[in-house]
């Protein structure tokens, strides 16, 4: 490991996010404790007082500090701010790792696991055909460790073990040094255990045509209840919010406990969401498929968490100083270790560096696999679209051969576990080289051929970008330069038309495309949790309807969703090759 650099005092450059807080209570307030000695001017020189404290922790760790030291006068450590118009992380930054708590520290949780050392996950590699996979254990350490891997509590020296599909477990996976640190990952599941769709007559183009209905934030259990009704009513699929490890506060946000958009912020890959565990989301989805429901998930792979939601307590040095305490994750004491590095004004005792980290140990990311930060003030700019940090979201840089890789290897998982597709979440912020080549590595992973009823749609609002987004075969096209990009990444015809663009053209550009995307790849999604939300405006109905249930009587809201059945423009009957979400 190269030697840590110290981080920079923030100064009249650094950017502060514009988001205004409200004054939060500390999460946690230090203890501080005073001895000292009373000297008597008399016979007796001094009495010395002395105390004894037993730590339950074991000789390796009780020598490690717990004192957090804290910057003077409220100033902040450096936030990560870019430099000029370059968009790539200061290389300066790329050591400002390994934030994470060790054994026996104040802050540790059980789920911190020995991250402060040992970081990694399982990789699945299929072979044609998916009868068959190779799980590796990819794994970073902060110094030279001697590992051991144990598939189903067999040890052996490899990272790699291949599996077929007489095995009908899921995979237990730990990683242990010689020198005592451990990794337990989550469980690994195999495609090949996912239970089959019930076929149906009604449905259309094997899972190619069809209605998903979207259930916002529905728990796991109340899904799989659920699904019986859904398959009655002939819907294709269900699909649901974000089960990605996201985070959690113990403190009310603009005066709500854990907004719904606190699930588009995850700080993990781990299935471990608010709706439920990696148990309960496989059980509901077997239950559904074997109802002939398919479920779709919600993959939110362009960003991960906000800067200054984090572990870390934070102050906000232009704003009177006000400070608010740290975040927590949906696995609540089994949770990941996530760190951002804005409004940080403490020292980490274990690394002596401030707390400005940008790492996500559970996945595990780290600096270099960032744009740096800044604002996303421009809709059509393609390279502001693609590295500015949405909402101050920490923007991965998907330029990266590691971030593609990984963000890969995250929806193959999904498809392991039983999902049919997933939405892309904000895939307008992803330039269409880097998520072809993303889908290209999905494609190889899975054995070099994608499921017959797979689908993926994506996230590309237009709103006067249209000439950017939606027309030609430029760099920053979602319609002709998306195709292009996907096919130079060994997608054939058929396998292009399962990655479909959420088509939200209609009314107000009801033909900007020109004609360039194949109507077989529009989706129609009539509702989602963004246009439920004051002051929506990607979806403007004019005077044909309303998208807001606030504020709108049954009837006119009736005319949206009538209007957007119609969808294509134009269109007289659903007997197309069009697909309705």
């Amino acid at each position: 490991m190269k030697e840590l650099a110290d981080n920079p005092l923030l100064d009249s450059q650094d950017e502060l996010e514009s988001v205004e807080r409200e004054s939060e209570v500390p999460f946690y307030k230090k203890n501080y404790f005073i001895y000292g000695t009373m000297i008597c001017n008399s016979i007796l020189i001094g009495a010395i007082i002395s105390m004894i404290i037993t730590f339950s922790v074991n000789s390796k760790v009780s020598s490690i500090s717990n004192q957090y030291d804290t910057l003077p006068n409220c100033e902040s450590y450096s936030s990560f701010t870019c430099n000029g118009s370059s968009s790539s992380m200061d290389y300066k930054y790329y050591n400002n790792t390994w934030n994470t708590p060790k054994r026996g520290q104040d802050l540790w949780k059980p789920g911190f696991q020995d991250m402060s050392t040992l970081v990694g996950y399982a990789q699945l590699k299929y072979a044609s055909g998916m009868k068959s996979c190779t799980v590796n254990i990819l794994t970073k350490t902060s110094t030279s460790l001697n590992l051991t891997y144990y598939f189903d509590d067999v040890a052996q020296t490899s990272n790699s073990k291949t599996f077929d599909s007489s095995y009908t477990k899921t995979l237990s996976v730990k990683v242990v040094a010689e020198s005592g640190e451990t990794l337990i990952l989550d469980g690994v599941d195999f495609i090949w255990n996912v239970a089959s769709i019930k076929s149906r007559d009604y449905d259309y183009r094997k899972g190619q045509k069809g209605a998903i209905v979207e259930l916002f934030g529905w728990p796991d259990d109340d899904v799989a209840q659920e699904c019986k009704f859904i398959a009655d009513a002939g819907y294709m699929g269900v699909k649901i919010f974000p089960h990605q490890e996201q985070i959690m506060s113990y403190q009310p946000m603009e005066n709500m406990m854990n907004p719904w958009y606190f699930m588009y912020q995850p700080v993990s890959y781990r299935l471990q969401g608010r709706m439920g565990t990696r148990d309960q989301l496989r059980t509901m989805i077997n239950t559904c498929r074997a109802l002939g429901v398919r479920v779709y998930a919600d993959a939110v792979v362009n960003h991960m968490s906000g800067n200054g939601n984090d572990l870390s307590n934070h102050r906000n040095s232009g704003s009177g100083c006000t400070t608010w305490g740290n975040k927590t994750s949906s696995a609540y004491e089994n949770g990941s270790p996530y760190y951002t590095p804005a409004y940080t004004y403490e020292t980490n005792p274990n690394t002596g560096r401030g707390t400005n980290v940008l790492e996500y140990p559970g996945v595990p990311y780290g600096p270099e696999d960032f744009h740096c930060d800044k604002a996303l003030n421009s809709w059509n700019d393609a390279n502001i679209l693609d590295s500015g940090w949405l909402s101050g979201l920490a923007d991965l840089d998907t330029s990266k051969e590691y971030v593609r890789q990984r963000i890969a290897d995250f929806m193959i998982d999904l498809i392991s576990i039983g999902f049919s597709g997933y939405r892309v979440d904000a895939a307008k912020h992803i330039r269409p080289t880097d998520l072809a080549a993303i889908f290209g590595k999905v494609k190889e992973g899975l054995g070099g051929s994608l499921p017959d009823d797979f689908i993926s749609w994506l996230e590309v609002l237009t709103g006067g970008e249209s000439q950017l987004l939606v027309q030609g075969d430029g760099d920053y096209s979602f319609t002709g330069g998306l195709t292009k990009y996907l096919k130079a990444n060994n997608f054939t015809d058929d396998d292009v038309l399962k990655i479909k663009i959420w088509w939200s053209g209609y009314p107000s550009e009801p033909n900007n495309d020109n004609g360039s995307l194949d109507i077989r790849r529009k989706a129609i999604q009539n509702d989602d949790h963004d246009q439920q939300s004051d002051g929506s405006s990607s979806r403007d109905m004019h005077d044909q309807g309303c998208v807001l249930i606030k504020g709108c009587d049954a009837s006119t809201h009736r005319s949206f969703e009538v209007k957007l059945f119609e969808s294509p423009n134009g269109l007289s009957n659903q007997n197309g090759p069009f697909i309705i979400l």
